[in-house]
């Protein structure tokens, strides 16, 4: 049963482009937050190119496509995936829902909001890039993780992502994150060159909430379908990833919004819903 009272977080993870990682954050951040206790729930928002049920090695019954279609409801499409966190999977090779129609995703993100409710926290795993879908789930979470590498062209990604979202309200709560590091030194580096041209130009402050070094055993973990938080969970990535859960789930990190978490949703819908020229009836 939803219970509008209880303290929920709504956690999107972006980047501004593929292949940093992302998803593998999403999916292995999920069971280190369940691992404290948390129930967590994580939306594939990459709708029309799933990858955590692959990333996990699991084969959904249903998906968005079934919500999107309107014979199963977000509540019915969930499954569970390893380490006890629940997961609303998105399809993969369906055209029509890379771009939605405005109604369609309203609907979606409007039941992602009540959804949210029923547990302690939700990752959405945001499509890479700067996208209209990207830019509206990000608008979503009370806090947004960005994910950049050391390249320069992730770095550069990066800052157009947080650039576009500044330029409009609400803008959610950033914290940056570095993967794939050498060491670090190399992640506080990258964290610091990023905060400081994101305050020059962009008058923005994001601070580092964690570095996922360099591990050997992540590209064994992903080659097998299987979380690296799992299979190694000694690992220095593990360790790693278990600091930034607890970072993120910290009371005094970004906004936990409670009861008034369903008021700032529905006045975001309103600014949304009146901006796109949609009904919220």
């Amino acid at each position: 049963m939803t219970n509008p009272e209880r303290a929920s977080k709504i956690v999107a993870i972006a980047s501004g482009k593929g292949g940093v990682g992302k998803t593998l954050l999403a999916a292995n951040l999920a069971i280190a937050m369940a691992e404290e206790k948390k129930r967590v729930l994580v939306f594939d928002a990459d709708l029309s190119l799933a990858n955590l049920d692959v990333l996990l090695g699991i084969t959904p019954s249903h998906s968005i496509r079934q919500v999107v279609n309107r014979t199963k409801t977000l509540e019915e499409v969930i499954v569970q995936g390893p380490g006890g966190f629940s997961l609303i999977p998105a399809s993969s090779g369906v055209a029509s829902l890379a771009d939605l129609p405005r109604e369609a995703l309203s609907e979606i993100v409007q039941g992602l909001s009540k959804l949210a409710s029923q547990y302690d926290v939700m990752l959405i795993d945001v499509p890479a890039g700067i996208g209209r879908n990207a830019l509206k789930f990000c608008r979503m979470a009370d806090q947004m993780v960005v994910l950049t590498t050391p390249e320069p062209t992730s770095f550069t990604d990066a800052y157009a992502l947080v650039k576009l979202l500044r330029a409009r309200q609400p803008c959610p709560s950033m914290r940056l994150v570095v993967n794939m590091a050498e060491d670090a030194r190399e992640a506080d580096r990258i964290a610091e060159a990023f905060s400081n041209v994101s305050k020059r130009f962009l008058h923005t402050e994001l601070p580092l909430a964690g570095a996922l070094n360099f591990d050997p055993s992540i590209p064994v973990a992903v080659r097998r379908q299987r979380p690296f938080y799992i299979t190694h969970p000694s690992s220095a990535a593990a360790q790693q990833l278990r600091g930034l859960a607890r970072y993120l789930l910290s009371p005094n990190e970004g906004e936990l919004p409670g009861a008034g978490h369903h008021n700032r949703i529905t006045k975001w819908l309103d600014s949304w819903c009146a901006e796109d020229g949609v009904s919220r009836a």
